[in-house]
């Protein structure tokens, strides 16, 4: 499960409502909260949540959305970011079928040295 925020582009202002929201996001998983501009509806071109989304299941590019006046349409979901999930190792970004070497500065080790504490003179009054 990863919070992703996803974008409902020109969504009917019908259909902007915390409820009507929180319904729509329910159909991708667990809603988590509205950004500011889509509760307050100063941006308009299209509401954003952020949905709790298991990314172990391929992710819906299109939801059937009941508006609240009971008319049914298809309406197109646009992802922020969409995270590859790999079926084979069970890991986020990664895919065992490209078989890509792992970057240099993902493969070197880096060690932490702690910085040698400066030593602060008082000054005496």
């Amino acid at each position: 499960m990863i919070p992703l925020w996803i974008q409902l582009p020109n969504l009917p202002l019908i259909c902007w409502g915390p409820d009507s929201l929180s319904r729509i996001g329910s159909t991708l998983g667990k809603p988590l909260f509205a950004d500011e501009c889509s509760s307050k509806q100063t941006r308009i071109s299209y509401a954003r949540i952020l949905i709790e989304i298991d990314i172990t299941i391929p992710l819906l590019h299109k939801i059937l959305v009941e508006s609240p006046d009971e008319k049914c349409f298809e309406h197109k979901i646009a992802y922020d970011w969409e995270p590859t999930f790999c079926q084979k190792c069970q890991q986020v970004e990664h895919n065992c079928d490209t078989k890509k070497p792992v970057p240099l500065e993902i493969r070197a080790r880096k060690d932490w040295i702690p910085k040698k504490k400066a030593v602060l003179k008082q000054k005496s009054f």
